[in-house]
């Protein structure tokens, strides 16, 4: 680095890019080199997200039912 906070011209041209991966990689992203125009792989969702979401659901149709059939 130069005294103006600018990179020397010795710099390695990848280093950016390696850098990018690299914080990707420590956030949880993915560490692979992206490609342009590529499109994201859709999500996945484990079998315990699936299951609380059945359970989350269950709970809130059985509260609907409960309270309509007190006001019924």
């Amino acid at each position: 680095m130069t005294a103006g906070g600018r990179p020397d011209e010795s710099a390695d041209p990848d280093a950016e890019r390696v850098l990018a991966q690299a914080l990707r990689a420590m956030a949880g992203g993915r560490d692979g080199p992206t490609r342009s125009g590529s499109t994201r792989a859709p999500s996945t969702w484990s079998t315990t997200q699936v299951v609380l979401l059945a359970v989350i659901i269950g709970l809130l149709v059985g509260m609907g039912a409960g309270i309509v059939s007190l006001l019924v």
